[in-house]
């Protein structure tokens, strides 16, 4: 008895035992239904890919689009005008120096008169040569000598005032000075029109390669919040978690027209440099841009001797100093008396008919020595004056574009490096985001994480892509640009005209 009693008591806390681990099991939970896949980065997953153009749009490289611009372009083509005018006024002051006919002739009561007036400004010593020949003829009635000739000759030196180089060519030196001074003014549209059409064209690749970085997290974004959505049904997730991808879809669909519009707006800002229409078709050609960055750029100070040697703005500042110098001197010396040599020779002669009044003309040669010294002089001291003002200011000037230049290249050359750091460290962070997304992504698939982790990387991948995307197209343009800044830049030499193709 008491044995059996002993065998019923053990079964019955062996039963009991039983239920109790059965209760201490976890319940098991029902099949999850099928939900749309969430992206899952891979490990290294790369950039975005390259977009190009549309479909069966013309395309031009950068080359080709500086080459259009320089023939095209309104700006350029405005320079090109000043140029060529200043040309002309060149060609206008040169004529100063060539002789001038002036051809007479007068007939009144009987009268006749014809003659021809000769000038010429002589180089370097800033004399006058004057030459007149006068045939006269009058009634022979009245006159028994009713011919005359009068032929006279004189030249002028100045000996004080107006005489040497200087005051002989200071207009034509001016007009020289002008038309160099706008072949500089080209040469710096043209480096300024190749660095604005770099710039557009890579802001064209740019806004491409956001519009990929845009169309890529919108398909990811779309997908996350299916996911979550049917996560919903089944109780595995929250309306938080819908509303925050919808949130995150809808940002990101902004983010996309926003991006469409920018590189509608880069492709009619860089046709508009080209002078072409802003509906035209064409389109730059896909560019991939560089994976790996050109390394360390020559010595500072070698850029910066080479900007002081080479910058066309700087000879400019320094030419227009030697003007100022040149136009001082003339003031100082337009303050002393006017003091003229003269040579004169004349011949004079009547008689029945214009040979015979030649033949027995009378020649004359006389020697003269005129002078003249106003005792107002209030306006060439007031020229002189301002003349050495202007002087010590295009000093101050040469030192001031100096010292800008300088800065310049300095400031160019930290941007580009301090670029070329951002790049190296950006395509860090691209993977660091990239690789965050991931495990955020992995988290939330194996329910270990809401979807707040992946809304989160997704932003800061996009974020991280759109940056690294811009300055890779700014180090391109900086790059140029340090060339332009230092004085290197040779636009024809950079962006090569077309080769001809040899006849067949």
């Amino acid at each position: 008895m008491e044995t059996r009693t002993a065998a019923l008591l053990a079964m019955s806390l062996w039963l009991s035992s039983a239920a109790a681990a059965r209760a201490q099991e976890p319940p098991k939970t029902p099949p999850l239904p099928e939900e749309p896949a969430v992206d899952v980065p891979p490990e290294g997953e790369p950039e975005e890919e390259v977009i190009g153009p549309g479909p069966g749009a013309p395309t031009v490289s950068l080359t080709e689009a500086v080459r259009i611009a320089l023939e095209r372009n309104f700006g350029i083509l405005g320079s090109a005008d000043s140029l060529l005018a200043s040309r002309y006024r060149e060609s206008a002051a040169k004529a100063q120096f060539y002789p001038r006919l002036t051809p007479r002739y007068q007939r009144s009561a009987g009268t006749d008169l014809l003659g021809l007036d000769i000038s010429q400004r002589i180089p370097w010593s800033g004399a006058t040569l004057t030459a007149a020949g006068t045939l006269t003829g009058t009634p022979v009635n009245e006159n028994p000598f009713p011919r005359a000739s009068d032929i006279r000759l004189v030249v002028t030196q100045p000996l004080l005032r107006g005489f040497g180089p200087n005051a002989a060519f200071y207009d034509i030196e001016n007009s020289r000075r002008g038309r160099i001074a706008q072949e500089r003014s080209f040469e710096l549209s043209k480096q300024r029109l190749a660095v604005q059409v770099t710039a557009a064209f890579f802001n064209v690749i740019a806004q491409r390669q956001l519009v990929s970085v845009s169309r890529q997290s919108l398909k990811r974004s779309d997908n996350l919040k299916k996911a979550s959505e049917a996560r919903l049904k089944i109780g595995m997730a929250s309306k938080l978690d819908v509303f925050r991808t919808e949130l995150q879809a809808s940002q990101t669909e902004d983010a996309l027209l926003r991006s469409e519009a920018a590189l509608v707006n880069a492709l009619e800002q860089l046709r508009f440099l080209l002078a072409l229409p802003p509906g035209h078709p064409v389109e730059p050609e896909a560019v991939r841009l560089g994976e790996t960055l050109p390394g360390e750029e020559e010595p500072l100070e070698v850029l910066i001797q080479r900007a002081f040697e080479s910058r066309l703005e700087l000879r400019e500042t320094r030419d227009q100093l030697g003007d100022a110098k040149r136009a001082a001197a003339l003031a100082r010396q337009n303050l002393l008396p006017q003091l003229d040599l003269g040579l004169g020779v004349s011949r004079i002669g009547f008689g029945p008919t214009y040979s015979d009044a030649y033949r027995a003309g009378d020649t004359r040669f006389n020697v003269f020595v005129s002078s003249s010294y106003p005792l107002e002089r209030s306006n060439e001291k007031a020229n002189k004056a301002v003349a050495d003002l202007e002087v010590e200011a295009r000093e101050r000037m040469v030192r001031q574009r100096e010292m800008e230049i300088e800065s310049e290249v300095r400031s160019a050359v930290r941007d580009l490096e301090r670029t070329r750091k951002s790049v190296e460290l950006q395509r860090q962070a691209v993977e660091i985001a990239a690789q965050q997304r991931r495990l955020a992504t992995l988290r939330y698939q194996r329910g270990l994480a809401s979807n707040f982790d992946v809304v989160d990387a997704e932003s800061s991948l996009v974020l991280a892509r759109s940056t690294l995307v811009s300055l890779l197209t700014t180090y391109n343009v900086a790059l140029l640009d340090l060339k332009r800044v230092a004085g290197s830049l040779d636009v024809d030499k950079e962006f090569p005209p077309p080769v001809p193709e040899a006849a067949p």
